[in-house]
């Protein structure tokens, strides 16, 4: 925020801090008098003290005794000239969390409450902040070959398939017809053969020719 000058300025300011601290919600309602809420919260209440002097224990009891019930709302005071002594130790006594108000925007804290807040809003920001990746698993020396191998295989077949088909056919079409075994067998083999290998040598011959031109 720019230099604060005025009191509204202040309790805008002491709304962003409170953002900060874990009170998204807080809200600086701008004219509110001493003695009432300068900064609401769902979860907490804030008066500011811009000037006229440290802040005592009365305006303190004040600010205690707007919350009525409802202990569960924090107490949060930010005051531009600072506290007295009394109103430190009535603060720690009650529960009362206290910030100077800084011309530069800065909200120090002040007393033992505070702090408090400070340190639990920056746990719960490392809390949230998002782990590194875990670092890759090196691949073993084996898939690398193996998969290196298929690659060089797939490429290959899918390369020459018209050869390989022709020259398996012609394998075939020269051994099955004098071979031994089953002779159902040797004819399909055979007539499989007959209609593969042309077909093949075709295939591989066209292949040749369009990849020289």
């Amino acid at each position: 925020m720019a230099r604060i000058r005025t009191a509204a300025e202040a309790e805008i300011n002491a709304a962003e801090q409170m953002q900060k601290l874990g009170y998204g919600d807080a809200t600086a309602l701008l004219g509110g008098t001493d003695g009432g809420i300068d900064v609401y919260s769902s979860r907490a209440y804030a008066q500011v003290k811009w000037r006229g002097g440290s802040a005592g224990k009365s305006d303190l009891a004040n600010l205690y005794g707007t919350r009525g019930t409802s202990h569960a709302r924090k107490l949060l005071y930010f005051s531009g000239p600072g506290y007295t002594d009394e109103a430190v130790d009535y603060a720690d006594t009650v529960g009362i969390a206290l910030f100077r108000c800084e011309p530069d925007g800065e909200t120090p804290p002040v007393g033992a409450h505070a702090p408090k807040l400070v340190a639990a809003a920056r746990n719960s920001t490392v809390a949230v902040a998002p782990s590194p990746p875990p670092p890759p698993v090196p691949e073993s020396p084996a898939r690398i070959v193996a998969r290196n191998t298929w690659a060089m295989i797939a490429g290959f077949f899918g390369a020459h398939w018209q050869l390989l088909g022709a020259v398996v056919c012609t394998i075939v079409l020269m051994i099955a017809p004098f071979g031994e075994g089953n002779v159902g067998l040797r004819v399909f083999a055979t007539i499989l053969a007959v209609v593969g290998a042309p077909v093949f040598w075709l295939l591989f011959v066209q292949h040749r020719s369009a990849s020289h031109r």
